[in-house]
């Protein structure tokens, strides 16, 4: 159900994401994404440097009057910007060519733009068939599991979040997906709850699912304030998120960039979990979790059975409905992948 990437391949990717946590760290003033914006006011045209603050509000500095010499510092900054991405782009493209799986150029596109509006420093994490690809980078292994998906799930933990952020780390939601560019427009759930999803006009497979965990209120929809928006929330999601960790979003072209994502081990025990809970319009994904889960869990049975055994445990701890949710996520494995049921008896 995997295979080993090759020793230069893993080491690419390692290398890769050394060089995006490096540039995170040296981050500074000067290093904040953003894009320079021409004002014309009367018959004189004006500069000025448009970024987002990490409290979500767009900032405008004022450079001055158009002219020769402001023309080439801007240059001079544009050049610099794709200097430092150079590295770690070079490095990613590399890795994907030594075997890492690279998500669909479109795919960054988006995920990469969420990053530089401060998505993951509020505390959004990257989950779906997205986390599964880079868990398996992160492993140094490449999955048998060819099925491709067009849509992209994002996560926020809520009071699970196991990160600390920034101190007023905010933005919002609504104003990012429209800094695509890309025409995404609010959609229903595939269980017809309005919020928290956003769909391609022109390709309806292609949307962006935002989800957290459901509160004791049971609401369908819950509000999370780091975001100004409404997230869907799914029962049993705090589970996958109460150990996050960095990892590369890559592509054969394009620029990388850090992603937050979930321990692979209890994504593994997740998606077992919410196999069960999946109902019509979600049929479909819940066949997508199981053969996930079982890749998961043929690599934890064969390289780190302990950290397979510990997130196990932990689900079982949780109580009867967690039991009785995780039981029925076994039996469903056990019916196509009885190896790796077996591996959780």
């Amino acid at each position: 159900m995997f295979t080993d990437i090759s020793l230069q391949g893993q080491t690419a990717y390692v290398q890769t994401v050394e060089a995006l946590q490096s540039q995170e760290i040296t981050r500074c003033i000067a290093d904040v994404s953003g894009s320079f914006n021409r004002k014309i006011i009367g018959e004189r045209s004006y500069w000025y440097y448009q970024s987002r603050l990490l409290d979500g509000r767009v900032h405008q500095t004022y450079l001055g009057p158009d002219s020769e010499r402001l023309q080439a510092l801007i240059d001079k900054r544009k050049s610099e910007q794709a200097e430092r991405g150079a590295v770690p782009t070079a490095l990613a493209q590399h890795a994907v060519k030594l075997g890492c799986e690279g998500f669909l150029p479109l795919h960054l596109r988006v995920i990469h733009k969420l990053a530089d509006e401060g998505f993951f420093r509020a505390g959004g994490v990257l989950i779906g068939t997205h986390a599964f690809l880079a868990a398996g980078n992160s492993l140094g292994v490449r999955w048998g599991v060819g099925e491709r998906t067009q849509d992209l799930d994002f996560a926020h933990a809520g009071k699970n979040l196991s990160v600390a952020l920034p101190a007023n780390a905010q933005l919002d939601l609504h104003d990012a997906i429209d800094a695509l560019a890309l025409g995404f427009v609010p959609a229903n759930s595939l269980d017809g709850v309005r919020g928290g999803s956003w769909v391609h006009p022109k390709d309806p497979t292609f949307r962006l699912d935002f989800l957290t965990p459901m509160t004791r209120a049971n609401q369908n929809l819950v509000r999370v304030p780091a975001f100004n928006a409404e997230f869907q929330a799914l029962r049993f999601m705090e589970f996958s998120l109460e150990g996050v960790s960095q990892a590369a979003a890559i592509s054969r072209v394009g620029e990388p960039c850090l992603v937050t994502v979930p321990d692979p081990a209890r994504m593994a025990i997740h998606k077992l979990i919410v196999c069960g809970l999946r109902e019509g319009g979600f049929a479909v994904k819940a066949n997508k979790d199981l053969a996930q889960a079982a890749s998961l869990i043929a690599f934890y049975a064969a390289r780190s059975p302990e950290a397979l055994a510990a997130a196990h445990a932990d689900a079982l701890s949780r109580g009867p409905k967690w039991r009785s949710q995780l039981n029925k996520g076994v039996a469903l494995l056990a019916q196509r992948y009885p190896t790796q049921a077996a591996a959780l008896a």
